[in-house]
């Protein structure tokens, strides 16, 4: 299958819309399953791109103790307690960010598994945990966002091979889980086995800790407002790209980037992809 290149286009058409009508049920409810002690912040910045993004209400579940994080008055945050969210009726879910890969965070996985939870985005120590799943049945309105290491783990390889063969190795994984994945990298591609797309919106300014946090908070933020988890992956991977372009363009060097800068840009970078 040849790769499809996401187009400004592309993005007007699918980027999600208000009107004068709309209200925050619009943007649907989004709960971010992330953090562990010590790694509070990539749950954080998770939550903080899926608000700028236009989720309607962001829960974040995580393991803390420090009332800094009530300097975001924005997020619903909960307790590490998975029955919290049962009455929550959210629309979409992201799973991993700083979670850790203990037996608690275990046991939160097989949550989402066993009760086929749909619209969720599994990324950082949730795909550590996948790939130590045998024959995992998840639903396919998931997206999984590796990088090459963790692609390699999820299918039992070398990350050298899928470094030489990205498209093979992304459609193996769309195979066995049968959902959507996120290959992130230089070109970052996405599959759900009927079309794959690459987008090369991004630059090496992402090329640190913490942006593919920012990413999930895209993509999970998109879900949450009724895309579908292929066009949200890919729709997510062009403006997170796009951002980061967008940062370079102003001035700012390469090496510069904070995952923060991403989240402080998007609403430039969404207000110029729409029109």
């Amino acid at each position: 299958m040849k790769p499809k290149a996401i187009t400004a286009a592309f993005v007007r058409k699918n980027l999600p819309k208000r009107t004068k009508t709309s209200n925050k049920i619009h943007g649907g409810k989004l709960v971010i399953v992330a953090g562990s002690n010590g790694m509070y912040g990539a749950g954080l910045l998770a939550a903080l791109a899926a608000t700028r993004i236009g989720a309607g209400y962001t829960y974040l579940m995580l393991e803390w103790t420090s009332k800094q994080l009530l300097q975001h008055p924005d997020i619903l945050f909960l307790k590490p307690k998975i029955n919290l969210f049962k009455n929550i009726n959210a629309t979409a879910y992201i799973v991993g960010p700083g979670m850790g890969i203990s037996t608690k965070a275990k046991a939160k996985l097989y949550y989402f598994i066993k009760r086929k939870l749909s619209n969720v985005v599994l990324d950082a120590d949730g795909l550590t945990l996948l790939s130590k799943i045998k024959n995992p049945v998840i639903p396919h309105n998931w997206v999984l966002t590796p990088h090459e290491g963790e692609l390699a783990r999820l299918l039992n390889i070398s990350a050298d091979e899928v470094r030489k063969n990205p498209i093979h190795c992304i459609a193996l994984a769309q195979k066995k889980y049968g959902c959507t994945i996120l290959l992130k990298g230089a070109d970052t591609y996405i599959t759900d086995g009927k079309k794959l797309w690459i987008s090369s919106s991004g630059t090496p300014a992402l090329a640190k800790a913490g942006t593919g946090d920012v990413l999930a908070g895209i993509i999970g933020g998109l879900l949450s407002q009724g895309l579908e988890a292929a066009t949200a992956a890919a729709l997510g991977a062009y403006l997170h790209g796009l951002t980061s372009k967008r940062y370079l363009t102003n001035g700012n060097d390469v090496l510069s980037l904070r995952p923060l800068d991403l989240i402080d840009e998007l609403p430039k970078t969404l207000k110029l992809a729409r029109h």
